[in-house]
């Protein structure tokens, strides 16, 4: 069976990336695997109460990745698309070529930012590790709207309904 993986977020470009991924998905009659992935950057220094806080940043990065794995689910069904969902854990480019590989996917959609190269410089750029590193053809999509703001949501509520 064929498949498409959705790299997915939560942010406005990757809303965008699931309404494409949806669309695909529908057309080519494949199923949508989205992954997203838990990555928590966390200080090498300790300090009084650094272990609450770990566990306190580690519980709202898992329960983050839920939420927007079961948007993406919800917009899959919603199109009548099959969708499995994939939690991963790990270096966030690596994780969507593994899950990509592992579910032999035809295509990986990933949203880009449309950040500058000075904020790429600081941030890194999934997209273009993803592009670099995957073994199946990648679909960047890029946000109509601007990064910050509900638009994307929006449109994705709209794509759905």
């Amino acid at each position: 069976m064929k498949s498409i993986v959705l790299a997915t977020d939560g942010s406005p470009s990757a809303a965008e990336a699931t309404v494409r991924a949806v669309e695909l998905a529908h057309a080519l009659d494949a199923t949508l695997v989205a992954v997203a992935v838990e990555h928590l950057a966390i200080p090498a220094y300790s300090y009084y109460g650094y272990a609450d806080v770990v566990t306190e940043l580690t519980k709202m990065e898992n329960e983050h990745v839920d939420e927007t794995l079961a948007r993406a689910k919800a917009a899959a069904d919603e199109a009548g698309v099959p969708c499995e969902l994939v939690h991963a854990t790990g270096a966030i480019a690596e994780e969507i070529c593994a899950t990509a590989a592992k579910h032999h996917a035809e295509l990986i959609v990933v949203g880009a930012h449309g950040w500058g190269p000075v904020r790429r410089l600081l941030h890194g750029s999934v997209s273009t590790a993803v592009l670099h590193e995957a073994l199946c053809p990648v679909l960047v999509v890029r946000s109509s709207q601007p990064t910050i703001g509900p638009g994307a949501a929006e449109r994705l509520e709209k794509a759905v309904l």
